[in-house]
């Protein structure tokens, strides 16, 4: 009896060991355009998300958002997800403020959780700028599930003051986020 339950034991655990496996799912690292552009005075822009394995193992992806932003920068970020998943809920915002070259415009650009309706950015001057997200297009979100929960925004605005504070909402104008010391990055 005790010979024949150790192979039953071995085939448990090995189903075990492959059933936690079957969660995780290997992808190849690449991207997906999401939106572009062109700036009031001519600069085109871009607004990618990115995907791979996120390490040596298929538990984990890393998803990320690079912004092409012609005569300003090119920035982006990255974060760990569940394989085959997206964002949480808990993703406040990523941003960036900058000057254009020519010093036509200033751009805010970035990203946010999927439940923020609108962005209040303060600006230097004690105006506000506010901005409301796009998501993804619907049928990109259908078939690309780690875009789906995350908004994003490029947005021009007057080179007289600057960034210096933040506020997300939801869409019923529930505070979701707020820093009084936003610093551009």
């Amino acid at each position: 009896m005790r010979r024949r339950s150790i192979p039953i034991l071995f085939a448990v655990v090995a189903l075990l060991v492959l059933a936690a496996g079957a969660d995780a799912a290997c992808v190849k690292r690449h991207q997906v355009r999401i939106a572009s552009g062109t700036s009031p005075s001519g600069w085109n822009w871009t607004v990618d998300g990115t995907i791979g394995n996120n390490g040596g193992s298929c538990r984990e992806w890393l998803f990320g958002m690079d912004f092409e932003l012609e005569g300003a920068a090119h920035w982006g970020w990255g974060t760990g997800i569940p394989a085959g998943g997206h964002r949480d809920r808990r993703f406040e915002i990523e941003a960036s403020d900058d000057l254009l070259e020519d010093g036509s415009y200033r751009l805010i650009s970035g990203s946010v959780s999927g439940e923020v309706a609108k962005v209040v950015f303060t600006l230097s001057n004690n105006k506000h700028l506010t901005i409301y997200p796009k998501s993804p297009s619907e049928s990109l979100r259908r078939k690309v599930v780690w875009l789906r929960n995350v908004g994003y925004f490029v947005e021009y605005y007057p080179p007289k003051a600057f960034v210096t504070g933040v506020a997300t909402f939801s869409p019923s104008g529930v505070l979701l986020y707020r820093d009084k010391s936003f610093e551009a990055f």
